[in-house]
């Protein structure tokens, strides 16, 4: 890679990690776990997971749905506290 090249990708992850920057739907599936088509079908749908924006562009077209980065961190907070490190059903004490 080039210094350009690098001196780029920095400055797109450097935008990603900030709290307020817009996600799009890879951004927030790479965070996940998932498939964009994943977040957008399903985790986007679902209540209480935060709202996309979609900005209006040039010919009032609406752009793809982006999530700030800040409450899809509060979501995964949110959804993750409290959990144990082992999953499924909690199982019956032995008497």
């Amino acid at each position: 890679m080039s210094p350009e090249e690098i001196e780029e990708l920095a400055r797109q992850i450097a935008a990603r990690m900030a709290p307020d920057a817009l996600l799009n739907a890879e951004d927030v599936a790479a965070m996940l776990g998932c498939t964009a088509k994943y977040v957008t079908s399903q985790y986007a749908i679902t209540p209480g997971f935060p709202s996309a924006i979609r900005l209006t562009g040039p010919g009032g077209r609406r752009s793809k749905p982006k999530w700030r980065r800040s409450d899809i961190m509060a979501w995964i907070d949110a959804h993750t506290e409290g959990r144990s490190k082992r999953g499924g059903r909690p199982r019956k004490q032995a008497d």
